[in-house]
């Protein structure tokens, strides 16, 4: 019993193997196949759930059950840096991006010298601060001035 269950574990992990493959290649549909087979095997593996949830969000804009499953995952395990990723990638999907940065950061203090989070927040870009800061960030007038702000910032780089 115990060589059918590993062999069952080492059919799993070539199928996640498999689907990071084919996420890493924007092949979201089929990553979501081999997914969705892995879980089959091992329906509470934290690292597959979380890959699934990122998954569900890009291909099917399913983002609350993208949110829940890489969620899920960190509950099982709240020290894996690329669970937090996961969820980031999926809040930032979702356009909530004040969200997607406390993932991004969260998931940096947990390991400052693992590539993802770093490279994740390179994307976000740097955030200046809002124009009214005694105003929310998402602010009417805050959102106008700061949109002003980066129409000015490029109109002076496309002179000068």
């Amino acid at each position: 019993m115990r060589k059918f269950m590993t062999a069952k574990t080492h059919e799993s992990s070539e199928m996640f193997a498999r689907a990071l493959e084919m996420l890493n290649r924007n092949n979201v549909a089929d990553a979501i196949k081999s997914l969705e087979a892995a879980l089959q095997i091992l329906p509470d593996n934290a690292e597959y759930l979380s890959h699934y949830g990122l998954c569900v969000a890009l291909e099917r804009d399913n983002f609350k059950a993208g949110r829940r499953l890489c969620e899920r995952a960190i509950r099982m395990e709240p020290r894996e840096v690329v669970h937090q990723v996961n969820l980031g990638r999926v809040y930032r999907l979702q356009g909530d991006r004040k969200a997607a940065h406390e993932a991004f950061i969260g998931a940096w203090q947990l390991n400052t010298s693992h590539p993802a989070p770093a490279t994740q927040l390179l994307r976000m870009g740097v955030r200046r601060p809002p124009m009214l800061p005694f105003l929310d960030r998402s602010h009417w007038l805050n959102v106008r001035l700061g949109r002003l702000r980066v129409g000015l910032h490029r109109a002076s780089r496309s002179i000068g």
